[in-house]
């Protein structure tokens, strides 16, 4: 558990919050260390956490399949740095992570339980209510990012300039 409020006051999914509303959520945060490389969460797979990149860089990635490839390779759609969350599809359902978060480098970050948050949303109402907020304008910001990055693999695609995977 973290001990103080002062990080989430940093993360963009809780910065319309007041100190009160971040207090109840310390409980549900842990620190959490990543080394260069690591998958933090696969694509695809059940959503239980958040986490709120508080120190370095996450990248997340998309499986995506060009025209005439043999097999889907990972596309990076955003990189995370501090402030920034990865995982908001733990609150959404169907639960499941909507990218793949690699650590870019070494990194620290906040892991929320993504269960708890979300019976504290139900209870805490107003609380919920700022917090979907900002969820939202992240939904949007990374779906532009999403969009963004499937065209530039496409038009790639087309030019002939795509990697050809290995064997």
């Amino acid at each position: 558990m973290i001990t103080t409020v002062a990080p989430l006051r940093e993360a963009e999914l809780f910065s319309k919050l007041t100190e009160e509303e971040l207090s109840r959520l310390t409980p549900l945060c842990s620190p959490f260390v990543v080394i260069e490389d690591a998958v933090l969460f696969t694509e695809g797979r059940p959503a239980s956490h958040l986490y709120l990149v508080t120190e370095g860089q996450i990248a997340l990635q998309k499986s995506i399949r060009v025209p005439h490839a043999t097999r889907s390779r990972r596309t990076v759609i955003a990189i995370c740095r501090p402030g920034d969350v990865a995982g908001w599809s733990a609150l959404v359902q169907p639960y499941r992570y909507a990218h793949t978060a690699l650590a870019w480098e070494s990194s620290r970050l906040i892991s929320v339980d993504a269960r708890m948050l979300r019976r504290a949303l139900d209870v805490h109402l107003e609380m919920g209510n700022k917090i979907l907020k900002s969820l939202s304008e992240v939904i949007a910001r990374r779906l532009g990012q999403t969009t963004g990055a499937l065209i530039n693999e496409r038009e790639l695609s087309i030019a002939g300039l795509t990697r050809t995977p290995r064997a």
